[in-house]
């Protein structure tokens, strides 16, 4: 009986080991992204794949936060492309619909000018910010996992379009009993 304890443990080791590779290597795709949701954008198949992993991918996403190879995929009306790291973060927001971006940016939304620029100008001044959203976004999702709740929703969480995954997580609010 001890035999078949350890061989079932080692099997579930060798299992979620298996697992993290093959999220890692999924991650690895987001250089193959070609749009981002926005305006009526919800077609990229390998960005819906990755997304619909769910919470089981976001630690690889993370991870690829601070990846600054140029994508093909333009930034519309801020110029330039997205990094890999930008659309990992976009995959994240399409996975958890309220990350607090500009809080864990820590810079102000802009409401009185260029609205989300200052989300680009912030990281597109060193890869040093890149690090330190990484690192904020890391601690809030390990700070925030166990609070997660789905969301049934077609609406993309960052684009004008409809998702083809049917929702994403959100924190479930202390006291809230709608989910």
């Amino acid at each position: 009986m001890k035999n078949i304890y350890i061989l079932f443990s080692l099997f579930l080791l060798a299992a979620q080991a298996y697992s993290q590779d093959n999220y890692k290597k999924l991650a690895d795709s987001l250089r193959y992204v070609v749009d981002v949701p926005y305006i009526h954008n919800c077609s990229d198949p390998v960005l819906w794949r990755i997304v619909d992993k769910g919470l089981d991918i976001v630690p690889s996403l993370i991870d690829k936060m601070s990846d600054t190879k140029e994508t093909d995929v333009p930034v519309r009306f801020f110029g330039g492309n997205y990094t890999i790291a930008d659309v990992a973060y976009v995959a994240i927001q399409e996975i958890i619909g309220d990350v607090p971006t500009f809080e864990l940016l820590g810079v102000d939304f802009d409401e009185n000018g260029c609205g989300y620029c200052t989300y680009w100008f912030h990281l597109r001044e060193s890869k040093k910010n890149r690090k330190k959203f990484q690192q904020a976004v890391f601690k809030w999702y390990g700070e925030n996992k166990d609070a997660l709740v789905w969301v049934k929703n077609s609406q993309s969480v960052t684009g004008d379009c409809l998702r083809p995954d049917g929702g994403h997580y959100e924190v479930k609010k202390t006291g809230d009993t709608t989910f």
